[in-house]
């Protein structure tokens, strides 16, 4: 894996982006072997969102050289961090639709790998929600408490930052859906927005 100079703020919005990201549904089948899996569209859909709210992007660039086609695969913040890393492997037969193949399937695990992202099967998921008492595509986690939620909401009021930005950023759409487990980073995170929105006030009054 090649990186740039410094990570530390690359590192930190992946944190956050990562903790966003839910499973991917398996929408797609396999036709050699019959297994489900995730096609890189539901992929995106779970990064595309917590990656653009946390200021980072992804490109990938399909390479053909004497190991074979592939693709590089950059992940990049705002502050011009990166990271990055190659991935090819021999074509056994050649033409445009394998070449095409293998770059989707290289496409598809890489973002999978670098991000962690799990795949889930829709049919098993919507019967456990059902059985949780829950509907639509959300996972039944446990919640922050009304405490905590209170807690979050002081901080976002005594120094005037957008809620309902906040919650979009932490991937919900409303501040009480916010996983218990997540409680933590978001409160971390909120302390940093205050303190950068209050060193720029300052900055702004000199």
């Amino acid at each position: 894996m090649q990186t740039s100079n410094e990570i530390n703020e690359l590192a930190e919005a992946l944190s956050y982006a990562q903790g966003a990201m839910g499973a991917a549904l398996k929408d797609s089948k396999n036709p050699h072997f019959g297994n489900d899996f995730a096609s890189l569209e539901a992929i995106n859909a779970v990064t595309k969102q917590p990656l653009a709210d946390n200021n980072l992007s992804i490109v990938q660039f399909p390479i053909n050289d004497e190991s074979g086609v592939g693709i590089t695969t950059r992940i990049m913040h705002k502050s011009g961090q990166w990271l990055e890393e190659k991935w090819t492997m021999p074509v056994v037969k050649a033409g445009p639709q394998q070449y095409g193949s293998l770059i989707t399937y290289f496409r598809r695990y890489s973002i999978a790998a670098i991000f962690g992202i799990p795949q889930t099967d829709k049919d098993a998921n919507d019967i456990q929600l059902a059985a949780d008492g829950h509907h639509g595509n959300k996972s039944a986690v446990e919640v922050i408490t009304k405490d905590q939620l209170y807690t979050l909401q002081q901080i976002i009021r005594d120094n005037d930052l957008n809620e309902a930005a906040f919650a979009k950023a932490c991937g919900i759409t409303d501040l009480s859906e916010l996983p218990a487990k997540k409680f933590d980073m978001a409160f971390n995170k909120l302390h940093k927005r205050a303190h950068e929105k209050a060193g720029g006030e300052n900055g702004n009054s000199n």
